[in-house]
């Protein structure tokens, strides 16, 4: 028996663990959570590294921190530019309505490689067993199904996240940039890059969050005895 390489292997083992501890601390998440398209990747490639070297006796385990560093940098580097919504749907992908508005968009269906019996298998796992039950499906990012039955959800939609306006969402919701910026100054915001987040569900209202964590609910009622007050004064 090879004391000095089972050795060296359990050192591998223990430093892999640390890096990949170290890797999940790094990258904010955990791969409990559901897993989007760069969590795969990570997860293979991770998996690569630690399992490769650990076996491979002309690797140190220099050699895998190395790698584990080089990667956790290519990560922060691509955390840093999905940032930006054109690289965040490259990076992690987007969120499409399968059906919306009475209408199957079948391009949708085939982008994702979503069959009819699959969808239908997916909606009976939700409790749903018939199309006649559901208003709209929303096929998410991370390939979850979001489902809204019929006269029973009310959809909210999230029009800012970190400080910038999410345009596509807007157009979602059939609403312009203006009529953000318009709702928004009437509340008392003036710069969209002073929220970290802004969700508007139609005949409800907003729910805003500052960049100071400050959370203020603005709901139709409210608005309606906010007027009510300044009549009766």
């Amino acid at each position: 028996m090879n004391f000095e390489m089972h050795g060296m292997m359990v050192i591998k083992l223990l430093v892999g663990m640390a890096g990949v501890l170290f890797f999940l601390h790094m990258s904010g998440k955990s791969q409990m959570a559901q897993m989007t398209p760069t969590d795969i990747v990570n997860s293979f490639v991770i998996g690569a590294i630690v399992g490769g070297i650990i076996y491979d006796p002309d690797l140190s385990v220099w050699d895998m921190l190395f790698a584990i560093v080089i990667w956790s940098v290519i990560n922060i580097t691509v955390r840093l530019l999905s940032r930006n919504s054109y690289f965040s749907q490259l990076f992690q992908g987007k969120s499409e309505f399968i059906i919306k508005d009475g209408k199957l968009d079948l391009k949708v269906m085939e982008r994702n490689n979503l069959s009819m019996e699959q969808l239908i298998a997916r909606l009976r796992e939700k409790d749903i067993y018939s199309l006649l039950d559901v208003d709209d499906i929303r096929f998410e990012a991370d390939g979850q199904l979001t489902v809204f039955e019929s006269q029973k959800e009310i959809f909210s939609y999230l029009l800012v996240s970190n400080g910038k306006m999410l345009k596509d969402t807007l157009k979602e919701a059939h609403r312009t940039e203006q009529w953000l910026h318009e709702e928004l100054d009437k509340l008392g915001y003036s710069q969209i890059s002073d929220l970290f987040c802004v969700e508007w569900t139609p005949d409800k209202g907003f729910y805003i969050i500052d960049k100071r964590g400050n959370i203020e609910t603005l709901t139709i009622d409210s608005k309606l005895k906010e007027l009510e007050g300044d009549i009766s004064v």
